[in-house]
């Protein structure tokens, strides 16, 4: 890595928007020109593809929030950012970290006068009460794959996702380099994750609902939103692994269904 000319270097660096179209690449420069005064950040996101990028559950705040985000599409790229830090004073963040404060959007706004005003046909959403109580049984319930779960308001559609984790691409090459020295995959064992849940969406009001009366099933649904969450971070190392599961869970659909 080269301190002394980083800088100059990084002004070479163009990659893809998401506010830009498809085979369209922007320079650090041309970004921080588009920033608003306030915004201290540059914001990447690394992903296999841009479709995917674009579906990452991890952009939805920076949608909502009007931010455009860097896409990066290999490991390199993402261990340069991750190593760049800064560019001409605005820190570089990846889009996967917890602490991001994008403020509160005019849609949250709205969100949370509904709430206020008990609007009847708003979705289910679970009090802060709720959500704690929600959080405290999910932590137990997965405490070997869990370290911390709390409540957020970065999501829209997604029900959870894991965060400040290693990006699934840097991981990738962390194992590739493992491999080539003859270490085990032991030693790229995956730490326990932080979750955050959304406290608005029907699957995590449903799950909350009947945890307590169908413990079994509600212990397979938090296994299979975990897993998703690990997907969507490009950190789950073997998707066979979710099989079994996944027939439970279409066997209790079916069941459920023939006895209507």
């Amino acid at each position: 890595q080269d301190f002394e000319f980083q800088e100059p270097l990084s002004k070479l660096l163009y990659f893809e928007t998401s506010k830009g179209m498809r085979g369209e690449i922007s320079s650090l420069e041309e970004y921080v020109s588009r920033c608003t005064p306030e915004q201290k950040e540059i914001y990447y996101l690394c992903a296999p593809s841009r479709d995917l990028a674009i579906q990452s559950p991890y952009l939805e705040a920076f949608e909502k929030a009007g931010k455009e985000v860097f896409f990066v599409y290999s490991a390199i790229d993402d261990f340069v950012m991750a190593n760049l830090e800064k560019f001409q004073g605005r820190k570089i963040v990846s889009a996967e970290k917890s602490d991001i404060d994008l403020g509160e959007t005019k849609e949250d706004k709205d969100s949370e006068k509904d709430e206020k005003e008990g609007d009847a046909s708003s979705t289910k959403t679970l009090s802060q009460k709720e959500a704690d109580e929600f959080c405290a049984w999910f932590q137990v319930t997965l405490d070997d794959r869990v370290s911390t779960c709390k409540m957020t308001n970065r999501l829209a559609s997604s029900p959870a996702v894991v965060t400040d984790n290693e990006s699934g691409a840097m991981r990738r090459m962390m194992r590739m380099v493992e491999t080539q020295d003859g270490g085990g995959t032991e030693a790229m064992k995956l730490p326990k994750q932080q979750v955050e849940i959304n406290p608005k969406h029907p699957m995590i009001a449903g799950l909350y609902a009947i945890r307590e009366k169908e413990p079994e099933l509600a212990k397979i649904l938090a296994e299979q939103i975990y897993d998703n969450c690990l997907i969507a971070a490009g950190l789950l190392d073997d998707g066979r692994s979710m099989l079994g599961r996944l027939n439970d869970i279409l066997y209790c659909v079916v069941k459920d269904a023939g006895s209507k």
